[in-house]
């Protein structure tokens, strides 16, 4: 069996001695690969004067080193020629207004090979146990944790689909709070308690379908309908939590990429329109009890946070004139996203006119002008965001 320990611990040290060439905009991510370099160490020390002979011990080396490969692997996909600094930036600004005093998290990305795969990684959220048993067993902390995220590597640097990846930080920040798990168990009892109003019965069944079908005289799997309560209530919260930064544009592209779910629901998410409808509720400031359920439960469970439109309107023709946007603070940082996509989805010719083109422009073309001048913009904003602190 050590044998097959030797090729973990081989496998390990090649991964890190590739990745101690990698290059990162953020210091805290060479910081933390730097930290797993030192518990390798510590691990490959331990191994060589100790060598296990139990299952468990066998288990708990290869946990290890698993923890390693997993970090690695989104380290390398965050190095500067793959991940454009830009976008992890503002996904940065994104959840800073949202974590306690004295949270340390580092956002950090997977490429994945798979188109319009969006997904949050749940593995080593702070809380998970490896920490306690690394700090217990090695005397080694990992005082920031990582927030990872996966996305398409095809469109790493497209700055308008990327607009899914606040939906997926929401995921992140639902996790850390634990808003949707404490809000569906409370729902869920309310509900088969008899314990809710006519209307709000209403709105209940409309957001979570499912929950008409069951006879509630007869026996039922109450797990299972309490978990998939709970992933529905989770993608509501996170559709919200992204159209505060970005409004309607992660809608507009999930019911392009969703639209065989139109109207069909998984156990994991609900179908496309309610999605789209509990977003156009809070767009346009509309109450319904489900909505105000995730509001209030989201204001108390992270003491006074508050869902809430955080993005300016951009109202600028500098893009059609191929200029950047002077950005002044973060509320326009998010909105450039919308203003991009308004763009994209509106009438070209301007772009034709000021060019003094006879002919349309080819989509390709002003795909790149659109996504370029997004990344200009928001790099321009960093670095004199960076110059005024004098970083």
């Amino acid at each position: 069996m050590n044998r097959y320990l030797d090729l973990h611990l081989s496998q390990a040290q090649l991964s890190l001695s590739r990745a101690a060439n990698n290059h990162y905009s953020d210091k805290s991510k060479e910081v933390y690969q730097s930290k797993l370099q030192e518990l390798f160490e510590l691990i490959l020390s331990n191994f060589n004067s100790a060598q296990p002979t139990t299952e468990a011990e066998i288990i708990e080396i290869k946990r290890e080193l698993d923890f390693i490969f997993k970090s690695l692997e989104f380290l390398e996909s965050s190095t500067l020629n793959l991940i454009p600094f830009e976008l992890v930036e503002c996904l940065k600004y994104a959840m800073n207004d949202w974590l306690r005093p004295g949270d340390k998290y580092i956002i950090t990305t997977s490429l994945i090979n798979t188109i319009n795969n969006f997904s949050f990684d749940r593995t080593y959220l702070a809380g998970n146990p490896i920490f306690t048993s690394l700090d217990a067993k090695y005397n080694i902390q990992f005082p920031e944790k990582l927030v990872s995220i996966n996305f398409p590597k095809a469109t790493a640097r497209d700055y308008l689909i990327s607009v899914v990846l606040y939906h997926e930080l929401g995921h992140f920040i639902d996790n850390t709070y634990n808003i949707t798990r404490a809000l569906a168990n409370d729902l869920f009892n309310k509900y088969f308690a008899n314990n809710l109003l006519s209307d709000e019965i209403v709105d209940v069944e409309k957001y979570f379908p499912f929950l008409k079908s069951i006879d509630k005289s007869k026996p039922f799997n109450g797990l299972y309908v309490l978990q998939v309560l709970t992933a529905h209530l989770a993608e509501y919260f996170c559709d919200l939590f992204a159209s505060q930064y970005i409004g309607e544009c992660s809608s507009n592209y999930l019911e392009y990429i969703t639209v065989e779910y139109k109207t069909i629901a998984s156990d994991g998410h609900p179908s496309t329109n309610l999605r789209v409808n509990i977003v156009e509720e809070f767009i346009n400031g509309k109450g319904s009890y489900l909505l105000e359920l995730i509001c209030e439960g989201t204001r108390s469970t992270t003491n006074g946070i508050e869902l809430k439109k955080r993005f300016e309107e951009l109202k600028s023709d500098d893009f059609y004139n191929f200029l950047p946007i002077d950005i002044v603070n973060t509320d326009q940082l998010h909105g450039l996203y919308k203003l991009g996509w308004s763009i994209w989805k509106g009438d070209w010719k301007q772009f034709e006119i000021n060019m003094g083109l006879s002919k349309p422009l080819e989509r390709d073309k002003i795909y790149s002008i659109i996504n370029n001048l997004i990344e200009k913009s928001i790099g321009n904003f960093i670095i004199a965001n960076k110059w005024k602190k004098g970083i």
